[in-house]
């Protein structure tokens, strides 16, 4: 009944929001023409529309005039409240992180932050403190009785934008590859999962539970990861009964899909996909519906279905081909590249559209901050120029790619990409000529089996992979060095080994009975499960 409710929000803010905004203008209320602007701005960034949110912003900061170089000499034309301005940093910061300003980004989640009267840190041993604080204090103060209703309103608004804050800090710490910024970014994790249970907003809180885990799964985490997520289906049964909670509902079910696509349960991601790219459609939110399409597309991918393949590109085409969202369209060209590999003969877009891209946008900023998705489309390309013996293009994009590499973590996107950068080591050492490298150095049998080893401690939270990448080791430990191995056959890369794993793992999925000597095995695979089983795991999504 919900989903076939006609959403009003782009109407309203054409119709309603930006009128007002006009009119209060021309009429010189300054006060009210700043509130409704940053209304249409919110209405934007949750139609997905960025530029029209940088756009009301900016003119509602032409409103506020310049700021000064002293905080406490800081005067704006117009009379606001701190809780606005405090929205206003975060409504900022959300729009220069879609912008790829990631510096600026982070400086206006923090001010917002301050402004909330919720500081976070700016040294280790703040984030030690601070963590300790979040974890002992926190639960002890969440059980003080609120005061009356219209304080506790004001306190619920201003827990909201921190859990808003919080979410952007996280993610932005989250691009950073290293140590200090994982201690950042958790600490942001932990302070957002406790001001969404002080907020006390079911909705709120299962989606904070989604992004935990999700979040939990990037960083290697996987006890972390399943737990934030069964939270979330049992706090879940209470959102089917608004727009807010459903729309929850839909990024629980999108988190179940990437879950299972990760564990290896291929059909039963496929069916969730499905089941959330229509919730998604009824409800408007096309950078959901998008994101659901990417997990879809994997699993179809993993599981050989090529035609649906096809099917969820072109669906996934027709909602980001008006927007030009840079990383949206890179995730999408890395996809078209997987399928041109192995697709056998289908394609969604040419070869040369997808080269055009990368080479246009490489050094955009906010794919130079995507690490995970870029490492699989170098390593994709590196691949495609290897079948044609294009030494000298696989040579370039395959440095890059060990460039990136480090700078990855356990996520989907990085585990596939990982998984693409060691198929390269392995047509290296089938294909490619001793003296084909002109710039960089080869890299000895070892430092290869390194790559290996170091890919089963990362992505420990990705499963689904750990069988291929154990035949790919296999065959590299079978070559050993690249004098015994035969190159006089070898017509296309695809053609030995790379396929031999698409039917050795065609052969495991027939054959139950030889799962329990598999590497993987104390982790679930998605041929042959038992009965019970698969019962457990449908009433797990009603739930």
């Amino acid at each position: 009944m919900l989903t076939m409710k006609p959403c009003h929000c782009e109407e309203i803010l054409k119709l309603v929001l930006s009128p007002l905004t006009q009119h209060c203008l021309v009429i010189g209320e300054t006060t009210c023409a700043f509130y409704y602007l940053l209304e249409a701005a919110a209405a934007s960034l949750d139609l997905s529309d960025n530029y029209m949110a940088f756009f009301y912003l900016r003119k509602a900061s032409s409103l506020l005039g310049q700021p000064s170089a002293f905080s406490f000499w800081k005067k704006h034309k117009v009379k606001i409240c701190q809780f606005e301005e405090a929205t206003f940093c975060r409504l900022q910061s959300e729009v220069c992180f879609n912008m790829g300003q990631f510096t600026l980004a982070k400086k206006l989640a923090r001010q917002g932050l301050r402004l909330l009267k919720r500081n976070f840190p700016w040294t280790w041993f703040g984030v030690l403190f601070q963590t300790f604080l979040e974890k002992y204090w926190h639960s002890c103060s969440m059980n003080q009785p609120p005061n009356n209703s219209s304080e506790n309103k004001k306190k619920l608004a201003a827990l909201q934008q921190q859990v808003h804050c919080l979410s952007l800090l996280w993610q932005l710490y989250n691009l950073e590859a290293t140590a200090s910024s994982r201690r950042f970014a958790c600490l942001a994790a932990l302070m957002q999962k406790n001001s969404a249970e002080e907020f006390a907003n079911e909705a709120q809180v299962v989606s904070t539970y989604v992004a935990l885990s999700q979040f939990s799964q990037n960083m290697g985490d996987r006890k972390k990861w399943l737990h934030c997520e069964q939270i979330a289906i049992q706090k879940s049964s209470l959102c089917w009964f608004s727009r807010e909670g459903l729309f929850a509902t839909a990024q629980l079910m999108q988190a179940l899909a990437y879950t299972k696509l990760c564990l290896g349960h291929l059909d039963f991601s496929i069916k969730l996909g499905f089941q959330a790219c229509e919730i998604c459609r009824h409800l408007k939110k096309p950078a959901l519906e998008n994101l659901v399409l990417s997990v879809l597309f994997r699993s179809a991918f993993l599981k050989k279905k090529f035609d649906l393949c096809v099917h969820v590109l072109e669906s996934q085409w027709e909602l980001i081909s008006q927007g030009h969202e840079v990383l949206s369209l890179a995730c999408f060209y890395s996809a078209c590249l997987d399928l041109l590999l192995y697709g056998k003969g289908l394609l969604c877009r040419p070869f040369e559209e997808c080269l055009s891209f990368i080479q246009h946008y490489e050094h955009n900023r906010i794919l130079t901050s995507q690490s995970n998705v870029m490492l699989g489309v170098h390593s994709s390309l590196a691949m495609w120029f290897a079948q044609d013996s294009q030494w000298s293009l696989f040579e370039h994009h395959f440095c890059k790619a060990r460039q990136l590499v480090k700078r990855t973590n356990a996520s989907l996107f990085g585990s596939h990409g990982f998984v693409r950068f060691l198929e390269c080591h392995v047509l290296i050492l089938q294909k490619m000529p001793e003296d084909a490298f002109m710039h960089i150095p080869l890299e000895t049998h070892n430092q290869i089996l390194k790559y290996f080893k170091e890919f089963f401690c990362r992505c420990v939270t990705c499963p689904v992979y750990h069988q291929w990448v154990s035949d790919l080791k296999a065959s590299v430990m079978r070559y050993g060095t690249r004098e015994s191995m035969s190159l006089t056959n070898i017509i296309r890369p695809f053609d030995t080994c790379l396929i031999g794993i698409w039917e050795e793992r065609e052969f495991l999925e027939e054959d139950n009975s030889i799962e329990g000597n598999l590497r993987i095995q104390r982790f679930d695979r998605v041929a042959n499960v038992e009965e019970n089983k698969k019962e457990e795991e449908t009433q797990e999504c009603i739930c």
